[in-house]
């Protein structure tokens, strides 16, 4: 008698051949997948200017359709372009254009059945020429075919090996172009090498992978990675106006400090105290010299995960050449991961997150092409490695952070320099105002370091916060009776509410 295995083996060849043509196996030798992220370099590059190299290049696939011909196709992101052909993380990049062909062309075709994939770009003016690159990883190897029609230009299987991949073992395609170019393909991380702006002719730069590809909440642009911050960090701003004037008229200190976290599914909020501090130099052209202090104000930041962008960032989380325009003359693009030139980063680093506010108008601008304007500072830099937020943005930049972990404090520069800001609440309200005698035990007076201003206002509660007594104080008083008498001995609260101005509590215990 037959084992029943026998009978069924041919049932299960084929189911097993249905679920290895399944979902993964469609996806399988797909130069990119959608929802990921791709990042990519030039190994051993380097360029003049700002810049140490040309950059960390990322990109992804943001749309998906089918066209009128059956195939399914996954358009790249659109970016702005540099007019002379390179890549926004190169510092020696100024002029750009908005353009539908991102580093590795316009969009991805696949015809359903088939085991091809073809790489299209369209066709820019006299800056690029629409090319079709047509991939055949899965074919034997040393074959051929045609990758480009119109060019005759003809591709090799070289080789198909398995190889590490990001430190995981996989199978890969190293395709080799008759005109010159290669193109190396990672059954299931994509495409780990190709030609800049899928030029086939030439002597392309060739753009290598520099990790696996990621979801946004593994990569640079995660918020959790640029904002890894806990309750009661503390981040100092300095804007001296140097960077753009000889001789400053104000040098600006603001100092914030974490006062509370929130994470959800998909979404992070830091709620923030900060304060700022102006001293005017009294140079000539400028104000007298003198001291001034913002009050003590609270701030909000709330992130998506889910998309990487927030409201008070407003440039988060674009990718390289990805932009978003403000105005018909303004646009914030993304300039991907940057090395700067070394002592260039401050506390941040040198790893720096960038982008650049472009502008449509100005020398060397407009007729569709953006760039900078002369003495403004376009840029906004984020250190990936520290997770502080920006550690410049345009005029400002992070002059001093200080955060612990696990009982550890780590500072970078001085917190001398902001000494004065934020202070405890004790301090903050000594500087307002004091009580004496206190204890008490009929009455207090209240004495305030300064004429009260219109609308000031004091209330008494107890320890439990319930009301007990207010009154407002004249304008321009220095002084006011607190009463006491009749009520039980204890520790009392004292606000003074001033206008335009946080409220500060004074301790009054009564005997």
């Amino acid at each position: 008698m037959q084992h029943a295995y026998f009978s069924l083996r041919p049932l299960l060849a084929a189911l097993f051949l249905l679920c290895a043509g399944g979902a993964d196996a469609q996806m399988a030798w797909r130069p990119f997948r959608p929802g990921l992220i791709y990042s990519y370099e030039v190994p051993g590059a380097t360029v003049n200017g700002q810049f140490t190299t040309p950059g960390v290049y990322s990109l992804r696939l943001d749309s998906a359709y089918v066209t009128a011909t059956g195939d399914s196709a996954w358009a790249f992101n659109r970016v702005m372009r540099d007019v002379s052909g390179l890549t926004p993380g190169n510092s020696t990049a100024r002029r750009f254009r908005k353009s539908r062909n991102n580093l590795f062309g316009q969009r991805l075709r696949w015809r359903p059945g088939s085991a091809e994939y073809t790489l299209e770009s369209v066709t820019e003016g006299s800056a690029q020429t629409g090319v079709a690159l047509t991939l055949r990883p899965r074919v034997p190897v040393a074959s051929t075919w045609v990758a480009n029609t119109a060019l005759g230009i003809g591709a090799t299987l070289t080789s198909r090996d398995v190889q590490l991949v990001g430190g995981q073992p996989d199978t890969v395609a190293f395709i080799t172009l008759s005109s010159g170019p290669v193109v190396r393909l990672s059954r299931r991380f994509g495409l780990l090498e190709g030609p800049q702006w899928l030029a086939l002719n030439g002597g392309p730069v060739q753009w290598v992978a520099t990790q696996l590809p990621v979801p946004l909440a593994q990569s640079p642009y995660s918020p959790l990675r640029l904002f890894d911050m806990q309750v009661g960090d503390e981040i100092g701003y300095n804007d001296d106006g140097s960077i753009v004037m000889a001789v400053p008229c104000t040098l600006t200190k603001t100092l914030c400090r974490i006062v509370a976290r929130h994470q959800t599914n998909d979404s992070l909020v830091f709620t923030y105290r900060y304060q700022t501090r102006f001293e005017n130099l009294g140079a000539p052209g400028c104000n007298p010299a003198g001291v001034t202090y913002a009050p003590v104000r609270t701030g909000r930041w709330a992130f998506s995960l889910n998309t990487g962008q927030s409201r008070e960032f407003s440039e988060l989380a674009m990718l390289s050449g990805e932009y978003r325009t403000s105005s018909a003359s303004l646009v914030m693009m993304g300039r991907g991961v940057v090395q700067l030139r070394p002592g260039g980063g401050g506390c941040g680093g040198n790893e720096l997150l960038a982008y650049e506010q472009l502008f449509g108008f100005g020398f060397g601008n407009g007729n569709g092409v953006f760039g900078p304007i002369p003495d403004v500072v376009p840029f906004v830099f984020y250190s990936v490695p520290l997770g502080m937020g920006p550690v410049s943005n345009r005029n400002s930049y992070m002059g001093y952070y200080r955060r612990i972990r696990n009982g550890v404090t780590t500072t970078c520069g001085s917190p001398s320099t902001y000494a004065s800001l934020l202070p405890t609440r004790a301090a903050q309200a000594a500087a307002v105002a004091s009580l004496f005698p206190n204890p008490a035990a009929e009455a207090a007076t209240l004495a305030l370091a300064a004429p009260a201003r219109p609308g000031t206002r004091l209330v008494l509660r107890d320890a439990l916060g319930r009301l007990l007594w207010q009154t407002p104080v004249p304008a321009g008083h220095t002084e006011a009776a607190v009463p006491l008498a009749g009520r039980p001995a204890g520790l009392y609260l004292l606000q003074v509410e001033q206008p335009e101005a946080a409220s500060v509590t004074l301790r009054l215990n009564k005997e």
